[in-house]
Protein backbone atom coordinates (compact mmCIF):
# COMPACT_ATOMS: atom_id res chain seq x y z
CA UNK A 1 0.00 0.00 0.00
CA UNK A 2 1.36 3.28 -0.72
CA UNK A 3 1.32 5.69 2.43
CA UNK A 4 2.30 8.88 0.17
CA UNK A 5 -1.16 11.12 -0.03
CA UNK A 6 -0.98 12.74 -4.21
CA UNK A 7 -0.03 15.99 -2.48
CA UNK A 8 3.21 14.70 -0.49
CA UNK A 9 4.10 12.92 -3.84
CA UNK A 10 3.84 16.15 -5.97
CA UNK A 11 6.30 18.24 -3.50
CA UNK A 12 8.97 15.15 -3.92
CA UNK A 13 8.22 15.55 -7.11
CA UNK A 14 8.46 19.67 -7.03
CA UNK A 15 11.52 19.86 -5.21
CA UNK A 16 13.17 17.05 -7.09
CA UNK A 17 13.11 19.15 -10.16
CA UNK A 18 14.28 21.95 -8.39
CA UNK A 19 17.25 20.57 -7.37
CA UNK A 20 17.26 18.81 -11.00
CA UNK A 21 17.50 22.86 -12.52
CA UNK A 22 20.26 23.70 -10.04
CA UNK A 23 21.78 20.61 -11.65
CA UNK A 24 21.34 21.23 -14.75
CA UNK A 25 21.94 25.02 -14.42
CA UNK A 26 25.31 24.40 -13.14
CA UNK A 27 26.64 21.54 -15.58
CA UNK A 28 25.00 24.36 -18.46
CA UNK A 29 27.31 27.19 -17.45
CA UNK A 30 30.28 24.54 -16.83
CA UNK A 31 29.43 23.11 -20.74
CA UNK A 32 29.31 27.24 -21.86
CA UNK A 33 32.76 27.82 -19.66
CA UNK A 34 34.10 24.99 -21.79
CA UNK A 35 32.85 25.83 -25.29
CA UNK A 36 34.06 29.54 -25.32
CA UNK A 37 37.30 28.56 -23.70
CA UNK A 38 37.65 26.45 -27.27
CA UNK A 39 37.08 28.72 -29.61
CA UNK A 40 40.45 28.21 -31.36
CA UNK A 41 38.68 26.47 -34.41
CA UNK A 42 36.14 29.82 -34.91
CA UNK A 43 32.93 30.55 -33.51
CA UNK A 44 31.28 29.76 -36.28
CA UNK A 45 32.01 26.26 -37.23
CA UNK A 46 30.54 23.28 -36.71
CA UNK A 47 31.97 22.11 -33.90
CA UNK A 48 31.64 25.04 -31.94
CA UNK A 49 28.22 25.29 -32.89
CA UNK A 50 27.39 21.62 -31.57
CA UNK A 51 28.66 22.21 -28.39
CA UNK A 52 27.36 25.43 -27.99
CA UNK A 53 24.18 23.73 -28.76
CA UNK A 54 24.41 20.89 -26.04
CA UNK A 55 25.27 23.87 -23.75
CA UNK A 56 22.15 25.88 -24.02
CA UNK A 57 19.88 22.76 -24.35
CA UNK A 58 21.52 21.53 -20.82
CA UNK A 59 20.79 24.98 -19.31
CA UNK A 60 17.48 25.10 -20.96
CA UNK A 61 16.53 21.61 -18.91
CA UNK A 62 17.40 23.39 -15.97
CA UNK A 63 14.51 26.33 -16.86
CA UNK A 64 12.15 23.40 -17.63
CA UNK A 65 12.36 21.74 -14.52
CA UNK A 66 12.18 25.36 -12.71
CA UNK A 67 9.02 25.95 -14.29
CA UNK A 68 7.87 22.09 -13.18
CA UNK A 69 9.29 23.06 -9.66
CA UNK A 70 7.58 26.53 -9.11
CA UNK A 71 4.03 24.71 -9.26
CA UNK A 72 4.59 23.45 -5.73
CA UNK A 73 7.75 25.08 -4.27
CA UNK A 74 7.01 28.66 -3.21
CA UNK A 75 9.41 31.00 -5.01
CA UNK A 76 10.67 32.63 -0.98
CA UNK A 77 12.63 28.98 -1.18
CA UNK A 78 13.10 28.23 -4.26
CA UNK A 79 14.97 31.31 -5.38
CA UNK A 80 17.60 31.53 -2.79
CA UNK A 81 17.92 27.39 -3.20
CA UNK A 82 19.27 28.18 -6.72
CA UNK A 83 22.51 29.67 -5.33
CA UNK A 84 23.45 26.20 -4.44
CA UNK A 85 24.74 26.79 -8.00
CA UNK A 86 27.94 28.89 -6.35
CA UNK A 87 28.80 25.67 -4.66
CA UNK A 88 28.48 23.93 -7.88
CA UNK A 89 30.31 26.30 -10.20
CA UNK A 90 33.09 26.71 -7.70
CA UNK A 91 33.70 22.88 -7.59
CA UNK A 92 33.55 22.18 -11.24
CA UNK A 93 35.77 25.31 -11.74
CA UNK A 94 38.16 24.00 -10.11
CA UNK A 95 37.58 20.09 -11.14
CA UNK A 96 37.40 21.05 -14.80
CA UNK A 97 39.44 24.03 -15.53
CA UNK A 98 42.17 24.30 -13.14
CA UNK A 99 40.80 27.30 -11.40
CA UNK A 100 41.75 28.22 -7.84
CA UNK A 101 39.71 27.87 -4.64
CA UNK A 102 40.61 30.64 -2.55
CA UNK A 103 39.69 31.45 1.34
CA UNK A 104 37.86 33.89 0.50
CA UNK A 105 36.00 32.14 -2.10
CA UNK A 106 35.28 29.09 0.49
CA UNK A 107 34.12 31.53 3.10
CA UNK A 108 31.73 33.51 0.56
CA UNK A 109 30.02 30.50 -0.40
CA UNK A 110 30.24 29.10 3.25
CA UNK A 111 28.05 32.65 4.17
CA UNK A 112 25.75 32.11 1.23
CA UNK A 113 25.37 28.32 1.61
CA UNK A 114 24.23 29.08 5.66
CA UNK A 115 22.11 32.13 4.18
CA UNK A 116 20.18 29.74 2.32
CA UNK A 117 19.63 27.06 4.96
CA UNK A 118 18.30 30.23 7.00
CA UNK A 119 15.91 30.79 4.16
CA UNK A 120 14.66 27.34 3.09
CA UNK A 121 14.36 25.83 7.00
CA UNK A 122 11.09 26.09 8.08
CA UNK A 123 10.43 28.58 11.02
CA UNK A 124 7.43 27.64 13.60
CA UNK A 125 6.23 30.53 15.21
CA UNK A 126 5.46 29.20 18.68
CA UNK A 127 3.92 32.52 19.53
CA UNK A 128 0.79 32.36 17.05
CA UNK A 129 -2.42 33.97 18.33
Amino acid sequence: MNSQSPRSRLQFVSYAALFTSIGFGIVGQLLMKYTMSHTGEGLLTWPFIQKLVIALTTYSLGIVNWIFALRVVKLSIAYPLTSLNYVGILLGSYYFFGEKITLIRVVGVALIFSGVLLVALPITNRQQR
